[in-house]
């Protein structure tokens, strides 16, 4: 599928997707469907790949996600307005983080709760110094120095830190189901899908 309306909706997709993110290295976008449909406002769906991007406070060092049918108003777009969308849909694919990205953002201000609830729940009070990744699941260490090996447990679409009895949730976006994790060295990578809505098309 080629053509200026194609390329009107890539950059209208791409835009948004930037605007979602603080930071975005590296985008990769594709899209399917029909030149017919599209004119319609339908989408076949959309793979995206990104690499080095920043989402609400969380660092991403990848991303490949793909997604089901999208209906979008053209109308708008032809008047040079936002992306708008008809009506939400799914994505699903990964995410992969890295040990340093992580770390990044357990120090900043957006992710402040659970570095305090780790610290509290599973350092015997101490703050978090550091997050480690290993195949065998996560190695954290206070800013004193105690350490505390945990397991990183997917339960019921729960993300868990356990360490005996002791255990702490990750938060999670109520539209975002994970359903499967992969923990290496250095290394988190989490499956599942999301729930787009209508509302989050517009650029803040």
């Amino acid at each position: 599928m080629s053509g200026p309306a194609l390329g009107l909706v890539s950059q209208a997709i791409r835009l948004w997707l930037r605007s979602l993110c603080s930071r975005l290295d590296h985008l990769d976008l594709q899209l399917e469907g029909s030149m017919l449909r599209l004119m319609s406002g339908h989408l076949q769906g959309a793979r995206v790949q990104a690499d080095g991007l920043v989402f609400q406070g969380l660092a991403i060092d990848a991303v490949q996600l793909c997604s089901e049918p999208i209906s979008i108003d053209v109308t708008p777009l032809l008047q040079g307005k936002p992306l708008q969308l008809r009506q939400r849909f799914t994505v699903q694919g990964w995410v992969r983080f890295n040990e340093e990205g992580l770390n990044r953002c357990l120090q900043s201000p957006a992710l402040q709760g659970l570095a305090s609830e780790i610290g509290e729940t599973l350092l015997n009070g101490e703050p978090l110094g550091h997050f480690g990744l290993q195949s065998t699941g996560v190695e954290l260490a206070s800013q004193q120095g105690r350490q505390c090996h945990c397991q990183l447990l997917l339960e019921h679409g729960a993300l868990l830190l356990r360490h005996g009895v002791q255990q702490v949730e990750v938060p999670m976006d109520p539209a975002i189901t994970i359903e499967q994790l992969e923990l290496s060295s250095g290394q988190l990578r989490l499956y599942g899908r999301s729930l787009v809505s209508p509302a989050e098309a517009a650029p803040g």
